[in-house]
């Protein structure tokens, strides 16, 4: 998110693929951490989008390093896959996990009406839209921490305000679920801001679902320089377990 460690890319997942994993594949992971002190150790850059990020040492949330997130130009998409030994982490139906992670804005383009900007999402295999995501601004241009997708109730919510230059730890606390009889809760510095049950994470007819984190936005309709670092990143079964030191 060039001189950085890169762990193994892998394939994007088909339908084929995923109904094979599925019979064969061992359980969802229970821990991943993904915090960049080794690299992209923890990650998967499989479409990743038109930028790899970079291992920087200049501003991190713990340890010694963070990932620079960086689009210039009309460049629309930086981000990573949360992700197992380089292979891409992968989520059934039942499963329940805490993802955590931790951003700071350094400098963003920031958005206006009919411009989006999501940092976090919750996607089903093969589905475009996520239904559960995080994003910087809503659509109509108005910064802050927003949810976007069908999941967090079909249209973007304001969750808190966001500033430039400091950092802001999320959870993320989901159930994947096909039969809308799933949950997710969303914590911000310790604080539970928002949650919802009864909702449907993954899409009809698809096995698992994955994590991506980073920037995705519409570069030509907001070009320039938007940069975050990304650190901090864990996967696990408790609040405590994901929250940084």
């Amino acid at each position: 998110m060039l001189l950085l460690l890169v762990c193994a890319c892998v394939a994007a997942v088909t339908p084929a693929a995923a109904e094979a994993n599925r019979l064969t594949a061992p359980s969802p992971p229970t821990f991943i951490e993904a915090g960049f002190e080794n690299g992209l150790s923890g990650w998967s850059i499989a479409g990743v989008g038109e930028v790899v990020p970079t291992i920087v040492h200049d501003i991190v949330r713990s340890g010694n390093s963070a990932a620079r997130v960086a689009l210039t130009g009309t460049e629309n998409r930086s981000e990573l896959i949360l992700a197992q030994d380089g292979t891409i982490a992968e989520f059934p139906p039942g499963t329940e996990r805490w993802y955590g992670f931790s951003f700071y804005i350094r400098t963003m383009v920031w958005g206006h009406p009919g411009a989006h900007n999501l940092i976090m999402q919750l996607k089903s295999e093969n589905e475009g839209s996520p239904r559960l995501s995080l994003g910087l601004w809503n659509y109509q241009g108005n910064r802050g921490l927003w949810t976007e997708g069908s999941a967090m109730g079909n249209h973007d919510r304001f969750l808190a305000p966001l500033a430039e230059h400091r950092w802001y730890d999320v959870v993320v606390h989901f159930d994947v679920t096909t039969g809308g009889d799933g949950f997710y809760q969303i914590y911000l510095d310790g604080s539970l801001i928002d949650s919802r049950r009864n909702i449907t994470v993954l899409r009809r007819g698809a096995h698992l679902a994955y994590i991506k984190t980073g920037l995705y936005r519409n570069g030509a309709e907001i070009p320039g320089l938007s940069e975050i670092r990304l650190d901090s990143a864990a996967l696990g079964t408790s609040l405590e377990e994901v929250t940084p030191r």
